[in-house]
């Protein structure tokens, strides 16, 4: 049994060394663009998913809290992770990690946002009844 969970400690290690793998020297790494493109494909894959579940919830916020755990989760993990601030003690490192995150994941709902914005006034800007048939 304790061989199983240290197995899965490794595992999951491995994993984050994979997310936070690159061949660039760790001074010219951006790690906030790392974690704010994972933090955009996890929030896309978990609405994709569960979005038919997160939608009977109910409540506005209920379901942008759940949509924002796995992306918040992510990139606090790659910037906590990372050669970002190591001179800071733990708890603060922490702390701005945090913080950090979640100003990431509102990045990418503005980015999102203003992306919809532009294809729309694109799409009625440039092909306003592009299914219609002309005879």
């Amino acid at each position: 049994m304790m061989n199983c969970h240290m197995r899965r400690i490794e595992r999951f290690e491995m994993f984050l060394d994979r997310l936070t793998r690159n061949d660039q020297p760790a001074e010219a790494q951006s790690p906030v663009q790392a974690s704010g493109v994972t933090a955009l494909v996890s929030f896309i894959l978990v609405y994709w998913l569960d979005s038919r579940f997160v939608s009977s919830l109910g409540t506005w916020w209920a379901e942008l809290l759940v949509y924002a755990f796995v992306p918040v989760l992510l990139a606090f993990i790659i910037l906590y992770r990372s050669a970002w601030h190591r001179e800071l003690t733990a708890v603060s490192r922490a702390l701005l990690a945090g913080l950090f995150s979640c100003v990431i994941f509102a990045g990418v709902l503005l980015a999102i946002g203003v992306t919809m914005v532009l294809v729309a006034l694109a799409y009625y800007s440039h092909f306003d009844g592009i299914m219609r048939f002309h005879y």
